[in-house]
């Protein structure tokens, strides 16, 4: 397979903490200046689903285990079929590029045609479309492609990728099969199906150590078998970003006395999109000169659009659809809101706080991970539109809390949450996963 990243032609909810069961540096610790638990595994205690923290292992050394003279070769496994993708193809295509960038070998498997795939091609990562045809023939081209790559490690998106995965391996691939876990419910234990495909995976990794939580909470486990791995952004592509902010007002035809609030996101249920414009209905009266951006596109895209243009708004809200500009765009606004009902560590919420922008979020799991509520930026309840329209009205008023909200916000970011700080823990992930039994 070629290395140069062109396409080949396929072949024949509330927040809590937990951590994994793996040496990581303190950006995968919540809390610790507020005396959280320590780093470490999570063990079952007595009771429903206790959870303590217990200390790392280390190498014989006391140092945790380094990636640099272990390679890892890496597959990303996707079916996405979407003509838009989210957070966790741009993770895919952000973690394949940079962990090869530290000498790993990664290579991103999906379905012919799809945007997700294309644009990894543009950012020079192998691509495989493959994934195609009946199921049968699926699970063989998935098996055919670890073994192609001799992958180490599969890291798999969606249920049924992680079972054609864990059945390629009856053809002949030798590679560890990891479930990428990006928010809660992905497996439920009332489902039968989905416990036997956790069974058939020899790990999970999720982006938040509430989603831990509640994995272990609903029987997937053992807490060792699961991996908390944050996300991370790239600091300077959103100090770019910042200088541009003037510039991308302009282009978004904002008067110097306006408010701009915005958010970034697919267009689905769970983005909670219907409560973000009962705030903004909710708000209208109280701050006539406030503008709202939505950008992102999605299945509910219709119905987004309907509901947006009703007359109450008063053609407060402008969709953008789907954006190659959203460091900018992010830049460009006074607030960022990030309203909804089921997320885990929403990557708009990082982005917004990288280029210092205040961020008013619900309390899905691992909001409270990322924003120190009242330090770093603001937390309302899930689906309250009331507080949500409050926290906004707070901020409008108050440009100075902006600022120092939005300042504290990327310290946060540049302490625990950059690429390469990422890349580290996922790093240290991988070389667990690779070393079980």
């Amino acid at each position: 397979m070629s290395r140069t990243g062109r396409l080949r032609q396929p072949e024949t909810e509330t927040a809590g903490s937990t951590v994994s069961g793996l040496p990581v540096d303190k950006g995968c610790e919540v809390g610790e200046d507020d005396g959280a638990a320590p780093r470490g595994a999570l063990e079952a205690g007595e009771g429903a689903h206790p959870l303590r923290a217990v200390k790392p292992s280390l190498t014989r050394g006391g140092r945790p285990p380094t990636m640099r003279a272990r390679r890892v070769r890496l597959l990303f496994v996707n079916a996405n079929r979407s003509r838009s993708f989210g957070g966790v193809e741009r993770w895919m295509i952000d973690a394949a590029s940079g962990l090869a960038a530290r000498g790993h070998r990664a290579a991103l498997l999906g379905r012919p045609g799809t945007s997700w795939l294309e644009a990894a091609a543009r950012a020079d990562v192998p691509v495989r479309p493959d994934i195609r045809g009946a199921w049968a023939a699926r699970v063989l081209r998935v098996g055919a492609a670890m073994r192609a790559e001799e992958a180490d490690v599969v890291i798999v998106k969606g249920k049924k990728a992680a079972r054609m995965a864990a059945f390629g391996r009856a053809t002949g691939a030798r590679g560890r099969v990891a479930f990428f876990l990006g928010a809660t419910h992905e497996l439920e234990r009332a489902r039968w199906v989905d416990r036997f495909t956790w069974r058939a995976v020899d790990a999970g990794i999720v982006v938040a150590h509430g989603a831990a939580r509640w994995y272990a909470a609903e029987g997937f486990g053992p807490p060792a078998k699961m991996h908390v791995l944050w996300k991370g952004v790239d600091l300077a592509r959103f100090d770019r970003a910042h200088a541009e902010a003037a510039r991308k007002r302009a282009e978004l035809g904002l008067a110097s006395d306006e408010l701009a609030v915005g958010t970034v996101g697919r267009l689905a249920w769970q983005k909670g999109i219907d409560d973000l414009l009962e705030a903004v209905r909710r708000l209208r009266p109280r701050l006539p000169r406030a503008r709202f951006f939505v950008a992102g596109g999605g299945r509910d895209a219709g119905a987004v659009a309907a509901a947006a243009a009703a007359p109450e708004l008063g053609g407060a809200v402008t969709l953008l659809g789907p954006r190659e500009d959203v460091p900018e765009l992010l830049a460009a606004m006074d607030v960022v809101v990030q309203s909804s009902r089921r997320e885990a560590m929403a990557q708009t919420t990082l982005e917004a706080m990288a280029v210092g922008r205040p961020v008013v979020s619900t309390t899905t799991v691992g909001a409270d991970e990322a924003i120190e509520d009242g330090v770093s930026g603001l937390l309302v309840p899930v689906g309250d539109a009331a507080a949500l329209a409050d926290a906004v009205v707070a901020l409008a008023g108050d440009p100075a809390r902006r600022a120092a909200l939005g300042s504290a916000a990327r310290a946060r970011i540049a302490e625990h949450f950059t690429s390469a700080r990422m890349l580290d823990r996922c790093e240290a992930i991988l070389h667990a996963i690779r070393a079980a039994s």
